[in-house]
């Protein structure tokens, strides 16, 4: 009989399974190569770049490097709020940089 009722309270209440594993984190190999193009963009145009467009360029640069540690350094919640926050200044900024740039190419 009381087999019976922990089989039949298994199926109205069954057992909180514990799941504390996080989801494992893709391995971003678009932003991986974003990184590195950005990169080489960067190093081969330096020569051809005026201030603007290389200030864009490492801005755009920093804030994918930021936006990657973010996703896969093992750091404090603190930490990553802070690593967030500079992402998306950087990437602000970097917007601005492009945008003064467009100003100065075609109306400047």
């Amino acid at each position: 009989m009381s087999k019976q009722y922990k089989k039949l309270q298994n199926k109205l209440h069954p057992k909180a399974v514990k799941q504390e594993s996080q989801p494992k984190i893709g391995r971003d190999y678009f932003l991986l190569i974003m990184i590195c193009f950005t990169f080489v963009i960067a190093m081969f145009g330096w020569e051809h770049f005026d201030n603007t467009n290389r200030a864009m360029y490492l801005l755009l640069t920093l804030s994918l490097t930021l936006t990657y540690l973010y996703r896969h350094a093992k750091v404090s919640d603190n930490v990553r709020a802070y690593l967030n926050s500079a992402s998306l200044g950087a990437m602000g900024l970097a917007v601005a940089m492009f945008l003064i740039s467009l100003y100065y190419q075609f109306f400047g």
